[in-house]
């Protein structure tokens, strides 16, 4: 964050000047009331585990009504036996609606089918690629046309 004075990097406190509330750095924070100063860095915390994207796998709709079918469950039992709506199950098994996570995990485990998968990413591309101008839409353009030949 930039000073609102000086233009300096690393504005971390908030002083009052004449009614106005503004981010500024360390050596501006004199120049009015201080407000809020930065607070003391932390310890580190511990790393989490990083959280994997998901995604619904392709077909789901042909994967939950196979599954269904091959129990032999009516799509009203199996709506009812999830808690959701009859309506939106039948939306969710003709692919008209994609189911959020939370719901593909309550088709997962009563179904047991698996519907989730890893988001597969792709190569990295370099954002940055001419004097700091970062990417345009045509870049972007000429990377999906690569990726169909």
């Amino acid at each position: 964050m930039e000073c609102e004075i000086c233009g300096a990097d690393g504005a971390g406190y908030i002083i009052l000047v004449e009614g106005a509330k503004l981010n500024v750095c360390r050596d501006c924070s004199g120049a009015g009331k201080l407000l809020r100063a930065p607070a003391p860095p932390r310890a580190a915390a511990p790393a989490r585990a990083a959280r994997l994207e998901l995604e619904v796998a392709d077909g789901y709709g042909k994967l939950i009504a196979d599954a269904r079918k091959r129990m032999g469950l009516p799509l009203e039992v199996l709506a009812e036996r999830i808690n959701e709506k009859h309506s939106f199950l039948e939306r969710v098994e003709h692919e008209r609606t994609l189911p959020d996570e939370k719901l593909a995990r309550k088709l997962e485990k009563e179904l047991g089918i698996k519907l989730l998968q890893e988001v597969s990413s792709g190569a990295p591309v370099d954002v940055k690629d001419r004097q700091g101008a970062g990417m345009t839409l045509g870049d972007i353009l000429e990377i999906q046309k690569g990726k169909k030949k």
